[in-house]
């Protein structure tokens, strides 16, 4: 789940303690510990199926929105639709999931094992688009592979989770990490990107 700086001071400040997605499956879990950019952390309390219609205006002024329209709005979509009401706490970071310590030499491993276990290769191919086009969107990346955004999404988290990629508010840029083995004159990648 990502936080935007839209309301991460407010989040700090305890004034904002839900969140509403339009989500088709949870993104997170109760207990989850999740990012605040530019720093910090939250644990999901609480989630819950909703309609937009029945939100009261207390839980979106709680959410940071002036009204249930206003949300409405924000989310782009229309009162009679269902949605996932996130309740969060702030907490610190100890929670957060880090990526495995990898070297280049692991990393490019786990990428070959990756690829092989796909239909077609595309580690190589999704680093070296995010190193040339860092901070672009994923609905304006995912085209160029022939992707849907969700499936452009899904391999970059699993990019990061490896610790290749970096969420930025807009779009995502290479690690340190990502830029050696994306670049590495010997990887396997660089004859597939």
């Amino acid at each position: 789940m990502q936080f935007t700086t839209r309301n991460s001071e407010a989040i700090r400040a305890g004034e904002v303690t839900l969140t509403f997605r339009n989500w088709r499956r949870p993104h997170a879990k109760v207990g989850g510990v999740y990012r605040l950019r530019p720093s910090g952390a939250v644990k999901v309390v609480d989630i819950a199926t909703v309609c937009l219609a029945d939100v009261s205006p207390e839980d979106a002024a709680r959410a940071g929105f002036g009204s249930v329209a206003e949300l409405a709005a924000f989310l782009r979509l229309p009162l009679n639709a269902t949605v996932t009401r996130v309740a969060i706490a702030l907490t610190d970071e100890a929670g957060l999931k880090r990526p495995p310590k990898l070297d280049a030499a692991a990393a490019l491993a786990r990428l070959q094992r990756m690829d092989e276990r796909s239909a077609e290769p595309w580690t190589g191919r999704v680093l070296a688009l995010i190193g040339a086009h860092p901070g672009r969107r994923a609905g304006d990346l995912a085209p160029a592979l022939g992707w849907e955004t969700p499936k452009f999404k899904a391999n970059v988290r699993r990019l990061k989770g490896i610790g290749l990629t970096q969420s930025l508010e807009i779009g995502y840029r290479l690690t340190a990490l990502g830029e050696q083995v994306a670049f590495a004159p010997e990887s396997h990648l660089n004859a597939r990107a």
